[in-house]
């Protein structure tokens, strides 16, 4: 069976090599008249596929030019936004070491008031009650309290500066 199946691929392929001989001259006569109507058949979908291809280009080009003016345009917007960011921390780095003073501050004076009877009725003093005895005293120890404050703002402000110095050199080492 295998040799019946040879002999007819023999076959096959000599009618083949016969068909391209006596069709040769044919084809090489026709072959051009063949590519010329598949060109102009083509033209068109061409045509309209290069128009196409044009449009996109065009949009593409005016998206692409409305998005970097957006992004220049918000890239400073997040320039503005990173300094005043910066901005905000170092008053917060200044401030903390404050409130945190004024905090402590505060809750001794409660502890303080606290301490003081606590169902003890006070009673509204007047303004000229006050005044009348010994104000010297008074502007004494306003003038104390006066003292003690600024030298509280000193060393806080010491400390401020201190903290500050101690962030930019750990900035700078981790950079």
């Amino acid at each position: 069976m295998t040799e019946v199946v040879g002999v007819n691929q023999r076959v096959l392929d000599g009618l083949r090599g016969t068909a391209r001989l006596v069709t040769a001259p044919v084809w090489r006569r026709l072959r051009p008249r063949i590519e010329a109507i598949a060109r102009d058949q083509a033209a068109p979908a061409l045509v309209a596929a290069n128009r196409r291809a044009d449009r996109t280009d065009r949009a593409i080009d005016e998206v692409r030019g409305e998005l970097v003016g957006r992004i220049a345009e918000l890239e400073g917007r997040l320039g503005e936004v990173g300094a005043a960011l910066a901005w905000l921390d170092g008053e917060h780095r200044r401030i903390a070491p404050q409130l945190a003073a004024l905090e402590s501050r505060v809750a001794e004076l409660e502890h303080a008031a606290a301490a003081v009877e606590p169902d003890a009725v006070v009673e509204p003093v007047s303004a000229a009650a006050v005044l009348e005895p010994d104000t010297a005293s008074v502007a004494a120890l306003v003038e104390e309290i006066r003292v003690e404050h600024a030298r509280v703002r000193a060393r806080l402000g010491l400390v401020s500066r201190y903290e500050e110095r101690i962030t930019r050199l750990e900035r700078a080492q981790d950079s």
